[in-house]
Parts: structure tokens; C-alpha cells; sequence
């Protein structure tokens, strides 16, 4: 392993400021989590905006219309009302403010007919591609903006960040990395914001696994668990874990300049989320200094007082969805401002808040076009509802190419792939075909109450779910190219006619079975298999047929050793979540078109032993508790820190060519923050009240080479090790895009003085720990080729 070491980090520091050291004040840090209790707004008192760095002319105008609104204007304003959209704000007609329309999800506007299904968050980050991840977050902004939306509820920037490999939501997340999980949420603000739609990043805070997110535990009758006794799971979090994991795509969030945060259902050190002081109020609007709305998740809020004191800003649906989600603030705020329990400047700042980003954003001036359609005709209906038609070619182009991109090839024995031209090419796998039950099953709401359990998997289920408007499954596309290629194209979407099986697949030349594994809001993964049995057929598939290929659409890692080791299975690649255009992205990567360049943003393990012990709490009782024991070491740094081999590591991803590393070097560079749309207030060492933690102090270039015959791309990855902390860390990627055979090229890798520092839960800040930081380059987590080290 070559090696360059250079003693340069203190020097790059030293351009900033001479002094090092604790120069900021800090509240008591006794306070500091992890403790269980003590997380009130007496403890931790709300801040109130000042617009922050970038929206001062925004807050200024905001603070000035909520001086001439009523009490009763302003407590309708944050509470959430009955309208056309998911959710809505109060409009306060005479100061010319409507009601902003709040609009599912993640990977497209949900419920809603006429836009495009994005591929999932986890499927974009498999592309390791800022560029497109951007584009993504631009082109989904664009939908949700000409469909009349003005709060997108999305991305999802760590909550979940992926604790659990069976973690029901994880697929709307993005890496399972805190570093890359906020490059991408950054990418992502950035992206839908530039569109004129609002982004909401969520959910905020540790908000791990769907089991218990609610306090309506029915595993035993009301008897035995009373509702009005039971909590919602506690997710119990050391303040390092906090911040150097949990909180870490937040801040890329903020830097953004994202207009709103959601904060989730769960408990965080038994304090609700939506009414946690101090992850609310010193954290999120202390720490990161962020200026915007704090909005609960869709039943989130369960109280008045103590959660717009404990840091809430916007209580949804508040009194819309026919009140299901109980009747908490509005009018019920009064008599707490009345009693002083709630002060009006609280109102009045949480008003503020509700309305900065909009006026930010610029849709005063120009607002999105009238909603034309029902979020959820159940609690609101009227008669001229319509779909507007928003798609884009070019979207079509985008998510294809997303699709393409994040293919990640996990075996390729005997150059199985690409494929030739084969005469006769057998398909095998419900995941290979249509949905049966059509594409409106899916959606997991009022309106669309089925799961998609069938046919091509695009997506996940639940909030996270798009509505297609159409799916190129495989087959289709497959097809397609065999008519072109003069190939016979057999198919078989009956995941147990095993004997169908053995009829048609011994003949076949190439024998492709598409698997998958369906996860979904509110739902915990039961295992990390296969559905439907599928290891049985992969197996009976490559019983009868030596060039077995297997293609899985899955929103997490799923477990492989019943076939992976099959001489027989030639190769395998994970499709993750892809979208619409899932069929023509893969047929593009199974016959070569694309070289296949994504790579794994999660471990896949041997079994489910392998990874972090009871990261899902389902022991049934009145208050779960789950305790983050692991603190910092999830996923690739739980299996780093305790020496486990992964079957297929974070970061793993094969191509059709090979590349070559060579050549790192270091250099102490000083380029101040330039890309902080709004600035936290961070506490860092070495602060001098100008610079800032996202000053780039040092940066690493190596060479690779694309060795092989084929135009592909390599994702170049740094990983630091600190001084007396254990496990790797991601701390930079850079993505090579359609390398030429032979061609050489720079990957570079700039460092933030937040990348080189560790959080200090003594003296509350970042630090740069005293020592050598070891800095390994490669192309994933465990195959790290070059390394250098900084010194302080």
C-alpha cells in the first residue's frame, strides 16, 4: 500500500487563526445527552429567527405581516387546515397570504397522477454522482412546483440514516453514511429549491425504525396498554452519536438553505421529537442556526403547549384530515397565551418561520399555478378536481439514466455480462413483469390503500411511494432488444412454476431471474431475504441453466448465500428502487449500452449477525426504549471496528473495465466556505469569529486509470482514520465520469474542517484530534489501494 505522509493540518488551521482552543460559550454541558431527561424549553429556551445569513430581507418582511395579523390569524397560520394537499397552512386572505400547499414525497408528487415516479433516494445514492443526484432533486422540484405545491415533503436527509439493515424506510434515505447521506442532501435542497419549490428535510431526529414509531401498540388489547400510558419508541442517543452521525445530513440540509424540517414520530431520549427542546431549540435552531419552519410529521403532535414551547413551528395536518390526528393547537392554543403558559412572541416567532422561506423562495412573486387535484378525497372533495400532466422528456431521459447509473454489478464470473446477441433468452420472476393488480396499487394512503407486493418493483411503499405513470418492466424491454437481435425471449412471471421452469430454461442461453424484496412505511424488513421464495427459484433456475444472471430490486441489503456461490449464477447486480424506467435502464446495463458504475451505499453482510445487535425494538411493552449502543458504528463502521468481513462492502461495485490507482499526494490548501447558502453556528476549535467549520483546509488527489477496453466510470473514495477512534470514516468521492480505455485521470478529494474533526462531548464542539489521520484511497470501503496521513 503505497504511502505519503505530510504534517500539514496545523498549518492549514494556522492560515485561519493562531488560537486553539475553547473560544465559544457554551451552555453547561452536564445537559448534554445523553441525558434521559431534562430536554424542557426551561432547560432549553426556543430562539427566535433573525433570518440567518442569506434570508434577512425575507424575515424582515415576514416579522412585518405577522406585526399586523390578529392572535387567532396567527395560530391558524401554524396550524395545519383542510385543503386540497396533504397538508395545508393557514391563509391569511387580507395580507395577501394563501394557504401554501404541503405535498408528498421523497421520490415524486404523491399522491398524484401526471407526474413521473423518481427512482428512490438509495437508488440515487448507488449512483454516486452529486451531478445527477442534483438533477434528480431540480427535475422532482420542478413536478411538485407546476403541480401548484409549495412545500415539498422531502428529501429525507437521516431519518432513517439506516441504524437497522432492516429498517422499513431506509430506501428513502440515501447512503447509510453520514457523510455521503449529506452530500446528497445537500445536492438534493439545492436541486428542488433552484426549481421554485420549498424542500422539507426530515425526519428529524434518530428516527431508526418504523416498529412503535406510534404509541398505538395493538400487540395486546387497551386494557393491558392503555393508550394515553404508551409512548412511541425512544430512540436513547449519545451526544457524539448525535452529532458526528444523526445530525450530520441536517446540517448539510440547513447549509442548503432548506425552507423546513420535519420532525419525527419517535421519542429521542424520552422527550418527543416535536417537542424536544434540546434537539429542537439548542440543536437544530441553535447549533445550526436554522431559520426556517419545524413542521411534526403527520401525527407527530401530540400536545399544545409543550410543543410549540418545545421548538414546533407547524403542527400537520393540525385540524385537516378530519381531525384524525387529534385536535391540537388552533383555537387550543389561546388560554396557554392567555395563562403565559405559551407567550405570543413564541407564536408570533413560529409564525415568522412558516412564512420566511416562502417569502425567500420568491413564490410571492411568482406562485406555483392553482392546485388542481385531491391529496385524500376522503376528508375533501370537490367536484372540478383534475389531473394536470406535468411530466418532462427530459425526465424520462433523467430517471432512465439514474436507473442505468446505479446498477451495481455484485458478480460477473466468465464475462456473463455484457451480453452478446443470445438466441434464446429465458426470463424468470413476477419482479420481470407487469403488476397484476395495475399501478395504482402501491401508494399505501386513503386513496390507494394496496401495497405493491407484484410485478416490477420500482419503489417502496408508503409516503415514499410515487404513482408511475406507466412501467417499463424488464421483460418489455428486454423483449424489445431480442426482437432487434433476432433473439427468442421466453418468460415465466409465476415465481413457483417450477416445473414451467425446467420446461423452458435448460434451452435457454443466458436465463435472467429478476427477484425482489418489498419494504414500506410503518413496517419493519422481517428478514433481510428474498420474497416469495426466491432463493428457491434462483436455485431451480440455475439447476437447469449454467448462465444464470440475477437481477434484484430491493430497498436495502439483502442476504445472498443460499445462490451466491453457485458456479452456476454467473452474475448478479442490485437495481435497488429505479422508478419508472426500471426495464429500459436494466436491459441498457445487462447488454452493455452502459458500463454498469453504481455502487453499494449499504454493507451487505453474510447474515444478519453480522451487523449491529437489536437495532429494531419490538419487545411489546408500554414505553420501548431502543438504546443506540453502538453509538458512531453503523453499518460499514460497525463491520471496520470489529474486524467483520462484509460479503459485499459499502462502497462495492464492479464494472465492465478495470481501473488502476496510483500517485496520492496532499497538500495544505485554504479556500474559505463558498457554498453555505445559510451558515451554522457550529461550535468548532479554532474559531475566530470569521472563518468557518466548512472552510476547506486540505485536499487529496490520486490518479486512476480505466486499464481495460471498455468507456466506463470509477467512483474514487477517502476514507480517514482517527487517532483513538475506531472504524473508518467516508470522507470524500469523487465520481469519474466515462473514462476512454487507457485514459488517465485526477480524483480529488477537498476537506472541510468539519471532515478532519471529531465532537468533543466535553468541551461541546468540533475538534481536530492531536495525532496522524491516516487518509486511504480506493474503490470501496475495504479495497483502499493509497494512503497518506495529516498530522496535528
Amino acid at each position: 500500500m503505497p504511502s505519503t505522509a505530510l504534517s500539514l493540518l496545523t498549518a492549514a488551521l494556522a492560515l485561519v487563526s493562531p488560537i486553539l482552543g475553547d473560544v465559544l460559550p457554551r451552555a453547561d454541558s452536564s445537559a448534554f445527552l445523553p441525558t434521559l431527561s431534562n430536554n424542557s424549553a426551561a432547560a432549553w429556551p426556543p430562539p427566535y429567527a433573525n433570518g440567518g445569513y442569506a434570508w434577512t430581507s425575507a424575515f424582515t418582511r415576514a416579522q412585518s405581516l405577522v406585526s399586523q395579523m390578529t392572535l387567532e390569524e396567527k395560530v391558524t397560520l401554524i396550524t395545519g387546515q383542510p385543503g386540497r394537499c396533504v397538508g395545508m397552512t393557514g391563509a391569511v386572505p387580507r395580507l395577501g397570504i394563501p394557504a401554501l400547499c404541503l405535498e408528498d414525497g421523497p421520490a415524486g408528487v404523491r399522491p398524484v397522477q401526471g407526474v413521473s415516479q423518481f427512482p428512490a433516494g438509495q437508488a440515487a445514492a448507488a449512483t454516486w454522482d452529486r451531478e445527477l443526484i442534483y438533477k434528480r432533486g431540480y427535475a422532482m422540484g420542478k413536478e411538485f412546483y407546476d403541480q401548484g405545491v409549495n412545500v415539498a415533503l422531502g428529501p429525507v436527509t437521516g431519518g432513517p440514516l439506516g441504524r437497522s439493515p432492516r429498517g422499513g424506510r431506509n430506501f428513502e434515505g440515501f447512503f447509510d453514511d453520514a457523510y455521503a447521506t449529506g452530500e446528497a442532501a445537500y445536492m438534493t435542497v439545492r436541486g428542488m429549491q433552484d426549481s421554485g419549490v420549498l424542500a422539507t428535510a426530515k425526519h428529524y431526529i434518530g428516527y431508526e425504525q418504523e416498529t412503535y414509531r406510534d404509541p398505538f401498540n395493538q400487540s395486546e388489547s387497551y386494557d393491558v396498554f392503555p393508550v394515553n400510558a404508551q409512548t412511541p419508541i425512544s430512540s436513547n442517543i449519545d451526544n457524539k452519536a448525535l452529532h458526528e452521525l444523526y445530525m450530520w445530513g441536517f446540517a448539510e440540509a440547513v447549509r442548503a438553505g432548506v425552507g423546513y424540517v420535519m420532525c419525527s414520530y419517535n421519542e429521542v431520549n424520552q422527550t418527543h421529537s416535536c417537542a424536544n427542546a434540546y434537539t429542537l431549540n439548542n440543536l437544530l435552531k441553535g447549533e445550526l442556526n436554522f431559520q426556517g419552519g419545524v413542521m411534526s410529521d403527520w401525527g407527530g403532535d401530540w400536545g399544545d403547549a409543550e410543543f410549540i414551547n418545545g421548538g414546533l413551528d407547524m403542527s400537520m395536518p393540525g385540524v385537516g384530515f378530519g381531525g384524525i390526528f387529534g385536535p391540537f393547537w388552533g383555537q387550543n392554543l389561546l388560554p396557554y397565551i392567555a395563562n403565559g403558559t405559551v407567550t405570543e412572541g413564541r407564536v408570533d416567532d413560529a409564525a415568522i418561520r412558516t412564512l420566511t422561506p416562502w417569502i425567500f423562495s420568491n413564490q410571492p412573486a411568482y406562485p406555483p399555478p392553482a392546485v388542481t387535484w385531491n391529496a385524500d378525497p376522503q376528508y375533501y372533495e370537490t367536484e372540478d378536481a383534475y389531473w394536470r400532466d406535468v411530466r418532462q422528456v427530459e425526465t424520462m431521459t433523467l430517471i432512465r439514466q439514474i436507473g442505468e447509473d446505479s446498477a451495481t454489478l455484485l458478480k460477473n464470473t466468465n464475462n456473463a455480462l455484457p451480453l452478446g446477441a443470445p438466441k434464446v433468452i429465458a426470463i424468470v420472476g413476477s419482479d420481470a413483469g407487469p403488476n397484476e393488480l395495475g399501478e395504482l396499487d402501491g401508494g399505501g394512503s386513503n386513496a390507494y390503500p394496496g401495497w405493491n407486493l407484484n410485478g416490477t418493483l420500482t419503489l417502496g411503499g408508503g409516503s415514499g411511494w410515487a404513482i408511475p405513470p406507466y412501467v417499463v418492466t424488464p421483460y418489455e424491454a428486454i423483449n424489445y432488444r431480442g426482437r432487434a437481435l433476432n433473439s427468442q425471449v421466453y418468460a415465466i412471471f409465476n415465481d413457483t412454476a417450477y416445473d414451467a421452469v425446467n420446461v423452458t430454461v435448460p434451452s435457454a442461453n443466458v436465463a435472467i431471474v429478476f427477484v425482489s424484496a418489498f419494504t414500506r412505511e410503518g413496517e419493519d424488513r422481517a428478514t433481510l431475504y428474498l420474497d416469495n421464495d426466491a432463493d428457491t427459484l434462483i436455485n431451480i433456475v440455475a439447476a437447469n441453466n449454467n448462465n444464470t444472471i440475477v437481477v434484484m430490486n430491493a430497498g436495502g441489503p439483502i442476504l445472498v448465500e443460499a445462490w451466491i456461490d453457485n458456479p452456476n449464477v454467473t452474475a448478479v447486480i442490485a437495481a435497488h428502487f429505479p422508478g419508472q424506467e426500471a426495464g429500459a435502464a436494466i436491459t441498457n446495463v445487462l447488454f452493455g449500452d452502459v458500463s454498469p458504475s453504481g455502487k453499494l451505499p449499504y454493507t451487505i453482510g453474510y447474515s444478519l449477525d453480522d451487523y449491529a445487535p437489536d437495532t429494531i425494538v419490538a419487545t411489546p411493552v408500554l414505553q420501548p426504549q431502543a438504546y443506540f449502543n453502538e453509538s458512531t458504528l453503523v453499518d460499514y463502521r460497525w463491520f471496520s471496528a470489529n474486524n467483520i468481513t462484509p460479503r459485499f462492502e459499502f462502497g462495492y461495485g464492479l464494472s465492465y473495465s478495470t481501473f488502476a490507482y496510483s500517485n496520492i499526494s496532499v497538500e495544505s490548501v485554504f479556500w474559505p466556505d463558498t457554498t453555505s447558502v445559510q451558515q451554522t453556528h457550529e461550535p468548532f476549535e479554532a474559531w475566530d469569529g470569521t472563518n468557518s467549520i466548512y472552510d476547506i483546509v486540505a485536499q487529496v488527489t490520486a490518479q486512476v486509470q480505466n486499464t481495460g477496453d471498455v468507456r466506463a466510470s470509477e467512483t474514487a473514495q477517502l476514507y480517514a482514520t482517527f487517532p483513538g477512534s475506531p472504524g473508518i470514516w467516508l470522507r470524500g468521492f469523487d465520481k469519474l465520469k466515462g473514462m476512454a480505455p487507457g485514459e488517465t485521470r485526477a480524483a480529488s478529494f477537498p476537506l472541510r474542517r468539519k471532515d478532519l474533526s471529531l465532537w468533543s462531548t466535553e468541551r461541546q464542539l468540533w475538534y481536530v484530534p492531536e495525532g496522524e489521520i491516516q487518509l486511504q484511497v480506493g474503490a470501496s470501503s475495504t479495497k483502499l489501494y493509497l494512503a497518506t496521513s495529516l498530522s496535528h
